[in-house]
């Protein structure tokens, strides 16, 4: 897995609020998708990249937040 780091420096409070937010829904997203993925695996079955992908549209049905990632 390749992963970047970025210095960021939010211009106001609102910027960071919102910064914040995006990050806190990322968060969310990917440790529900582990769990799915750890799930499957302990079954013994394999997910996908298009089942995870259909999951996600099933997550975003639930949490509309989603959306605004």
């Amino acid at each position: 897995m390749l992963s970047y780091k970025f210095r960021l420096y939010p211009s106001s409070k609102t910027t960071q609020a919102k910064l914040q937010e995006q990050l806190e829904l990322c968060r969310w997203l990917y440790n529900r998708l582990l769990e799915e993925l750890n799930k499957a695996k302990e079954e013994g079955t394999k997910l996908k990249p298009k089942d995870t992908q259909s999951l996600i549209v099933k997550l975003k049905e639930g949490k509309p937040e989603l959306n605004k990632v």
